[in-house]
């Protein structure tokens, strides 16, 4: 292990290092913070076996059973991402709690690639196939990490994409090759799908289970307006939470603006309640018609879908990604109203004439 320089050494990283968790496992050190929240103190951190970067997140004396709860249930999401074997979550490496110290460690692998907030930023001068490849991607890897887990907090910042080198997808890869170099960050405030409904399940479920009608968690530019409605229990796997952050991303991509910003959650709560939410949707939906789009009208409808203000009529995250995949692989274009009502009833189940040219993409949720 390095040797600490203790006179300009991070505040957090001397707490560490009071505790005597410099070596969790005695493998996995701390080297550099990264950023301190609510749930947690983060850090690049190094493997002593192999000198591999790695991340680590510290939850030490947890204000009370939700605090340690939601701790808990990022260790499970990381551990169990998806049904299928697609690494679009960080690896969970190891996961230790230290009961006399109060204190909970998670160590995953470190990811380098390209923050979708930096993407954003450059994405200006980009033409609208190259947006809507890299928003496909972003779909595509959210719906699989999703099917189990809510991510509940998904915003730039928690998207990451590798090299376009490292992409795999269309009609000429097999589902076992599908890569599509995204990474989703930061699960800290997931939430399985189906919670507090079974005996089996460990006491934390329960407690976010009795919690969660009346928590309100992640960044305010993506909460879906159903936070501020009467509570709804998951009877299904998959969800729309998630979906309503593609949406807004989907209209930045479209308009290259971004989506208003609520001066605070009250007032957030007061736009869904008193109608002025739905009224922006259905305005900036209508004045993205005129804009020059791969599919014709397929999405802007797609948008309206995705921003529905309930979530029982809003797209999933593998509708969309249906949508997508009928646009960008089989050239599927349409500005008929007719037909955008048809195929809008269920893009599985729609069949154009003379058919598709490829077979349909898995379905994930």
């Amino acid at each position: 292990m390095s040797e600490p320089d203790t006179l300009n050494e991070d505040p957090s990283l001397t707490l560490i290092r009071t505790l005597g968790l410099t070596a969790v496992a005695d493998r996995y050190e701390p080297v550099c913070p990264i950023g301190a929240s609510y749930g947690g103190s983060s850090f690049v951190g190094r493997d002593l076996e192999t000198d591999a970067k790695v991340f680590m997140k510290y939850l030490i004396c947890p204000r009370g059973p939700i605090e340690k709860a939601k701790f808990q249930l990022e260790r499970d999401a990381l551990k169990h991402p998806a049904l299928f074997d697609r690494k679009v979550t960080p690896t969970l490496l190891h996961y230790e709690e230290f009961p006399d110290l109060l204190t909970d460690v998670i160590v995953t692998n470190f990811i380098d690639g390209e923050s979708l907030s930096a993407w954003l930023k450059r994405s200006g001068t980009l033409s609208m196939d190259e947006k809507l490849a890299v928003f496909h991607r972003i779909v595509l890897a959210l719906s699989g990490a999703t099917l189990i887990f809510e991510h509940r907090d998904v915003h730039p910042g928690n998207i990451l994409l590798l090299p376009l080198e490292t992409v795999k997808m269309g009609p000429d890869f097999d589902e076992e090759e599908i890569e599509p170099g995204v990474r989703i960050l930061d699960w800290g405030e997931a939430m399985p799908v189906l919670v507090g409904g079974f005996q089996d399940e460990p006491d934390y479920h329960f407690t976010m289970a009795a919690a969660s009608p009346t928590m309100l968690s992640g960044s305010i530019t993506n909460l879906p307006p159903e936070t501020f409605k009467p509570h709804k229990k998951n009877t299904f796997f998959g969800g729309e939470y998630d979906s309503w952050g593609m949406g807004l991303l989907l209209y930045s991509l479209l308009t290259d603006k971004s989506p208003p910003r609520a001066p605070s959650l009250g007032h957030y709560a007061q736009e869904v309640h008193d109608g002025t939410l739905k009224n922006w949707v259905n305005r900036e939906v209508i004045s993205t018609t005129a804009i020059e789009v791969p599919g014709g009208q397929v999405i802007q409808w797609l948008l309206r879908w995705l921003l529905e203000i309930d979530p029982t009529n809003r797209a999933t995250l593998s509708d969309a990604g249906r949508v997508l995949w009928d646009v960008r692989y089989e050239e599927f274009f349409t500005d008929e109203n007719a037909i955008l009502k048809e195929y809008f009833k269920n893009p599985r189940e729609y069949v154009p004439p003379g058919g598709w040219a490829h077979s349909s993409i898995p379905y994930y949720d």
